[in-house]
């Protein structure tokens, strides 16, 4: 929802946030290829799971995806909640 994604990123502590992130993958990522790992799973949640966190993971998704890395991006509580499950 582009509304709720310009609210979210408007707010200076979500910049902060994801430049912060930004700095920490980016020291990570080549040790852990230096190691030969081939995944590295990153979860990052809110209270509901559907508005914040999956913009800042589709945000972060989008960073390194350009950047030339695979990524692979699950929504498990949005996807719950679009069928009506629990969490």
């Amino acid at each position: 929802e582009p509304e709720v994604q310009r609210w979210i990123f408007q707010h200076e502590v979500t910049r902060d946030f994801l430049a912060k992130l930004d700095d920490l993958l980016l020291f990570l990522l080549p040790l852990y290829e230096r190691e030969g790992k081939a995944y590295l799973t990153i979860a990052i949640g809110c209270t509901g799971g559907m508005h914040r966190s999956v913009s800042i993971v589709n945000e972060l998704g989008k960073r390194f995806s350009e950047a030339g890395y695979r990524i692979r991006i699950h929504h498990r509580d949005l996807y719950r909640a679009s069928q009506g499950e629990e969490k």
